[in-house]
C-alpha cells in the first residue's frame, strides 16, 4: 500500500452557523484592505467615494459567471501574498477580452512591487515570477464561478450590503462552502458590470491565504491581447495523451473526489524546463485542484531508504508539502511523475493521491 509522508488530521470543523454569525465583524477586522472599502477607499490614492448605487436585485452566482464570460475589461490591481507571515503586495495589469467562455482570452501583466524600486532584489524576483507563472494566478489563482451548476450546490451567497472600490460603487458578498475543508471568499463586485473588483481568500479560522484588490478598471480592452501558447486545450483525455505520443503509464483518473468534476484537460510545456505535461484541472465551482502527469521522468524517490529495501522498507511512497494556502502531492510510477494540488485546507486530496498511485500500481 502507498505509505503518506507526515499526515495530519483532518481539519475540525466549526458549526456553519456561528461562522456566518461572525462574518460580518470579521470581514471588516480580519484584513486591513477590507476596512478600506467602508471608508470609501478603492486602493492606492483613492480619496473620494460615488454616492452608493441604486437598490439593484442581488448579486448572483449567474450574475457573475455572466459577466467575466461576456464582458471586456481591464484591471490594474494589486495581488497581495502572504510569504512566511509576511506580505508582499506586487501590482499587476489584467485584460480579458470575452467571449461567451468561462476562461476567456486574458493578458496578465507585471507593473511592479509596492515600496520597491525597478531593479531592486524583490522587483526582480517577482518580474522573473511573473514571467514563467503569471497567466496561473489568474487561471488558479483567483475568484471566479468557474461552474455554474457545481457553486449552486456547493456554496451559498450572502449580500453585506455597499461597498466602493477603485472608486466605483460596489456589492460585498461573502461565499461559503457547504463544507469545512475549503476557504470562504469576501467579494466586492461592481455595482455596474458585475466583475469583481476585490476578493480575499479566507480559511474558517479567518486566516488570510490571498487577496486581490482593484485600483483602476476600465470595461474595454485596449489593443490586442497576446495569449501564451504554452497550454492546450484538448477534449478528452484520449486526445490529450495523443498530442504527447501516448506515452506508457499516463493515467486516465476516475471520478476522484465527491462534489468535484473535470473542467479542463490540457498540455502544457513546463516554464522551466520544457518539459511536456499533462493537466486535468477538478472543480466544485469555485475551488479547483490539479492532477498533473509528467512523462518519461526519472524517479525522484529511488534513493530514499524505503525505496532501496532499508529497514521498514515499503516500495512506495507518497510525498507531501502543505501549508495554509497550498497541498501538494507527489509520488512516482512506471515512469511518470505524478502531482495532486490544491488549497491546504482540502485534506481529501491525501485520499485522491493514494486512489490514483493505487490506480497506477494496478494498471502497470
Amino acid at each position: 500500500m502507498p505509505r503518506l509522508v507526515l499526515l495530519p488530521g483532518l481539519l475540525q470543523g466549526h458549526r456553519r452557523a456561528a461562522v456566518i454569525g461572525s462574518l460580518a465583524v470579521a470581514c471588516l477586522l480580519a484584513w486591513p484592505g477590507l476596512a478600506k472599502a467602508q471608508k470609501g477607499g478603492g486602493g492606492t490614492g483613492t480619496v473620494s467615494a460615488p454616492a452608493p448605487a441604486p437598490q439593484q436585485a442581488p448579486i448572483s452566482f449567474a450574475q457573475m459567471a455572466q459577466a467575466v464570460a461576456q464582458q471586456d475589461y481591464t484591471i490594474e490591481q494589486v495581488r497581495r501574498f502572504v510569504r512566511q507571515g509576511q506580505v508582499v503586495a506586487v501590482r499587476e495589469r489584467l485584460a480579458v477580452v470575452a467571449d461567451g467562455s468561462e476562461m476567456p482570452p486574458f493578458q496578465i501583466t507585471f507593473l511592479g512591487v509596492e515600496g520597491e524600486l525597478p531593479g531592486s532584489p524583490l522587483h526582480l524576483e517577482w518580474q522573473q515570477t511573473y514571467q514563467r507563472y503569471g497567466p496561473l494566478f489568474h487561471q488558479h489563482g483567483s475568484f471566479r464561478v468557474r461552474d455554474l451548476i457545481r457553486v449552486q450546490q456547493n456554496y451559498t451567497l450572502h449580500d453585506f450590503g455597499p461597498a466602493v472600490r477603485a472608486g466605483r460603487s460596489a456589492v460585498r458578498t461573502v461565499v461559503f462552502p457547504n463544507t469545512t475543508d475549503k476557504s470562504f471568499w469576501v467579494v466586492d463586485v461592481d455595482a455596474a458590470t458585475r466583475i469583481p473588483l476585490y476578493w480575499a481568500e479566507f480559511d474558517l479560522q479567518f486566516q488570510l491565504l490571498a487577496e486581490v484588490e482593484a485600483v483602476a478598471f476600465a470595461d474595454a480592452v485596449a489593443g490586442p491581447v497576446a495569449v501564451p501558447h504554452t497550454t492546450v486545450l484538448h477534449p478528452d483525455f484520449g486526445s490529450a495523451r495523443a498530442s504527447l505520443g501516448d506515452p506508457h503509464g499516463l493515467l486516465e483518473p476516475p471520478a476522484v473526489l465527491a462534489s468535484y468534476a473535470v473542467s479542463a484537460i490540457e498540455t502544457r510545456d513546463d516554464p522551466l524546463n520544457g518539459q511536456q505535461k499533462l493537466v486535468m484541472t477538478y472543480t466544485d465551482g469555485v475551488d479547483q485542484f490539479l492532477v498533473v502527469q509528467v512523462p518519461d521522468t526519472k524517479d525522484v524517490f529511488e534513493d530514499l531508504p524505503n525505496r532501496a529495501g532499508g529497514k521498514g522498507a515499503t516500495g512506495h511512497t507518497i510525498a507531501r508539502f502543505q501549508d495554509s494556502a497550498m497541498r501538494v502531492l507527489l509520488f512516482w510510477e512506471d515512469g511518470v511523475a505524478f502531482q495532486v494540488t490544491g488549497r491546504g485546507a482540502l485534506a481529501r486530496l491525501d485520499a485522491v493521491a493514494r486512489q490514483l498511485y493505487l490506480q497506477a500500481l494496478s494498471t502497470n
